[in-house]
């Protein structure tokens, strides 16, 4: 019974996509409705400040329902829609920042711990493990997406994707090891000496 529902909500997804396709626009209501929350983790995960999180699950439907032409069925409606949002969130967050010009200074600025050094190190260290994430392939970062910055287990990641968990389990060793190997050269400083990213 448990692999008759991915199924299903897959051919229902590929008959509300054919309707509006065909000029029914309510149609496209019922994948907004499915997929709303999905979207808004997804929005949230990457980073979006709260206030803004309605705003961007707005814009990545209406990006969805203009470009739905670009979908390709024999693919999960699901998966299409992950990388629709992931990408649009990640040209969101390089918006944000061209208008900032710099990182916005904390709301609290008193904070007892870390100490400020701790704190740039930590923050430079996620920067350049996020730039290293964006850099790795393409297969690789959507499973360390899912699994490590959503937190989805493996099973969940895989139904996403539509491949099987030992892949998305294979998918993330490799890209691991990818990050690893291109930190340890390009920043020796932070992730030398063979520490774990």
């Amino acid at each position: 019974m448990r692999d008759r529902e991915p199924m299903a909500a897959s051919e229902v997804d590929r008959a509300a996509v054919e309707a509006v396709r065909n000029g029914d626009r309510e149609a496209f209501r019922g994948l907004v409705e499915r997929y709303q929350r999905l979207v808004a983790s997804i929005v949230w995960r990457f980073g979006v400040r709260a206030d803004d999180v309605d705003d961007v699950v707005s814009e990545v439907f209406l990006k969805a329902f203009r470009n739905l032409s670009l979908y390709r069925p024999e693919h999960a409606f699901s998966t299409w829609l992950y990388r629709l949002a992931a990408n649009h969130v990640v040209d969101h967050g390089r918006r944000r920042r061209a208008e900032r010009g710099r990182v916005e200074m904390p709301e609290q600025l008193a904070d007892a711990s870390p100490g400020p050094e701790a704190r740039v190190e930590a923050g430079e260290r996620a920067h350049l493990v996020r730039t290293a994430l964006a850099a790795v392939d393409r297969r690789y970062r959507e499973a360390m997406q899912l699994v490590y910055v959503e937190g989805l287990r493996v099973e969940d990641a895989a139904r996403i994707l539509g491949i099987p968990e030992g892949t998305v389990k294979t998918r993330l060793l490799r890209g691991r090891e990818a990050m690893r190997r291109a930190l340890s050269r390009a920043h020796p400083e932070h992730f030398g000496g063979g520490r774990a990213v």
